[in-house]
């Protein structure tokens, strides 16, 4: 991954809403025919409304515009940035949180933690490539219980062969709910949120208003829309 702080004037107004809401990077101008360029959905990590700078965490996954970008990104490049969107609010009903995602989820579940109350039992599932990939995303809690899982084949990059979301599904499978009022949140590949959404719907009978789930990216596709909740899939 790869932090890049955006900064400037520019940045006065920006509202920032809350944990994993997301904004639009349009990256570079319109083309010589007025095409607008293309543009990804990000999770920023961080909003500083006094310094006006925002910082988005990028997943250099070998392929696509916004990789791209960033790999190369130099200090004084512009970026055009739209936003933010909706975010989540965490339900104060909720007696314990399960949190689960790949590698593209780490700002928003980042995001998530920094408003998760001390007392909240809550379960964190990440899948990444290998042991490599891990690192300290948020400070150490007691009710906070963080496990990375490493999938059999790496992913490098969005056209890979490579499965994604296989552990992340396992380990959601094996999750014991308490018998008591919680929260999902779900963000990862396209079709492993529809299948760990599944086990969540109808396998395990939680109620819908329970379960959030987000389809951030589609395994073998470009640009997925940033809209992907998975309702098609229970």
């Amino acid at each position: 991954m790869l932090r890049v702080v955006f900064a400037g004037p520019e940045l006065e107004g920006f509202t920032w809403n809350g944990p994993a809401a997301h904004i639009k990077l349009i990256l570079g101008p319109p083309s010589a025919e007025g095409e607008r360029a293309p543009s990804r959905t990000y999770t920023p990590r961080h909003f500083d409304a006094a310094r006006r700078e925002l910082t988005v965490d990028f997943v250099l996954h070998g392929e696509g515009p916004a990789a791209a970008w960033a790999a190369q990104a130099q200090v004084g490049q512009p970026m055009l940035i739209a936003g933010p969107g909706r975010c989540y609010t965490l339900d104060a009903q909720a007696r314990w949180l399960l949190i689960a995602g790949d590698e593209s989820a780490i700002p928003a579940i980042a995001t998530l933690l920094e408003v998760v109350p001390d007392t909240l039992p809550t379960q964190v599932l990440i899948e990444v490539n290998d042991a490599a990939d891990e690192f300290a995303i948020a400070p150490a809690r007691p009710n906070v219980k963080l496990r990375w899982l490493h999938r059999a084949q790496p992913i490098t990059g969005h056209a890979s062969t490579a499965p994604a979301g296989v552990e992340l599904a396992a380990a959601v499978a094996a999750f014991q709910p308490p018998a008591t009022e919680g929260r999902v949140y779900v963000a990862c590949e396209a079709d492993a949120m529809r299948r760990i959404r599944r086990q969540l719907l109808v396998e395990r009978a939680l109620p819908r208003e329970w379960v959030t789930t987000r389809g951030y990216w589609k395994q073998g596709a470009t640009d997925h829309p940033d809209r992907d909740y998975g309702e098609d899939a229970a």
